[in-house]
């Protein structure tokens, strides 16, 4: 089966000159044979309903695999989209809102899964800046990464405390909608979870709808910046439905099989049979160029 396409390429272009319509995005999707269409978060409210409209217009044509939450928010240029695992209490109310909108609409779609984000070890959210900093220019060292990783470590209690509490109300929602929430591995080190806090997560929630999303493009970044090795991810994310698929070379990913250095053979080996697959693509793609990665898919 082909895989799902995200349409995180159309996130990429709201607002510029590229900017493609509802109409567009899902001849895209057609163009590419995706075997559904994934519904990234950062579609803004603006194309997002008229997305969904097409979307439901064409019934079975392109089915929705999975809706993205928080959602979709009409920010100001530059603001920060609020987070489920925020410190301040209107901001992660916010986010939870919008997390159950989107919950509820994955019921009205059929779409089976929900993929939540839920935001990053605030107090050490800075230290990300530098680290990215200092591997770009080759001088992030396993050392300090492994520093890093422990200061980030010991802060992040708090934050996965929001995180199971977030979780726990999505997941009764989740439940009357018919969909499992999927807690996606983050291309940031600071992100949550790690695979230990996910390993929490899901044994403080057991019995819920709730399983991981593994996302290999950003399994591979936090590996090569020697904060969390590949196979770690892997062993955690292994029951996962549902895998962000592609090549990556340290942070532009994902790519085009074979347009990386990822080892996609060895990393699918992990992976169960029956995951569904998706390509969210790196946003420095052309539209021709998510066209031709889908196709080497299916190569």
């Amino acid at each position: 089966m082909m895989p799902a396409l995200s349409t995180v390429f159309a996130s990429t272009r709201q607002g510029g000159d590229g900017a493609l319509s509802p109409a567009a995005i899902v001849e895209v999707c057609r163009r590419a044979e995706a075997s559904a269409v994934v519904l990234d978060g950062a579609l803004r409210p603006a194309l997002y309903e008229p997305l969904v409209h097409e979307l439901e217009r064409r019934g079975d044509e392109l089915p929705v695999l999975a809706i993205e939450a928080p959602g979709p928010a009409a920010l100001r240029p530059g603001a920060r989209e609020p987070a489920l695992t925020a410190s301040d209490r209107d901001e992660a109310r916010a986010a939870l809102d919008a997390a159950l909108v989107q919950v509820r609409r994955a019921g009205e779609l059929r779409a089976p899964f929900v993929i939540v984000r839920l935001g990053d070890v605030e107090p050490v959210a800075a230290d990300w800046t530098q680290a990215r900093d200092q591997f770009l220019r080759g001088a992030l060292d396993a050392g300090r990464a492994r520093r890093l990783m422990q200061v980030r470590d010991a802060a992040a209690k708090r934050t996965v405390d929001g995180a199971t509490r977030a979780l726990e109300r999505l997941a009764r929602e989740a439940e009357r909608a018919g969909a499992v929430l999927l807690v996606r591995n983050g291309r940031r080190y600071i992100d949550v979870p790690s695979p230990r806090e996910l390993d929490r997560l899901r044994a403080e929630l057991a019995g819920a709808p709730l399983l991981p999303a593994g996302d290999v493009a950003a399994a591979h970044l936090t590996d090569v910046m020697g904060f969390v090795p590949m196979a770690l991810t892997l062993a955690a994310y292994r029951d996962a439905p549902l895998w962000y698929w592609g090549d990556a070379c340290g942070p532009v990913g994902a790519l085009a099989p074979g347009r990386g250095v990822v080892d996609l053979a060895g990393a699918r080996a992990s992976v169960g049979e029956a995951a569904r697959l998706a390509f969210s693509p790196w946003a420095g793609l052309a539209v021709d160029e998510v066209v031709e990665a889908m196709e080497r898919f299916g190569s």
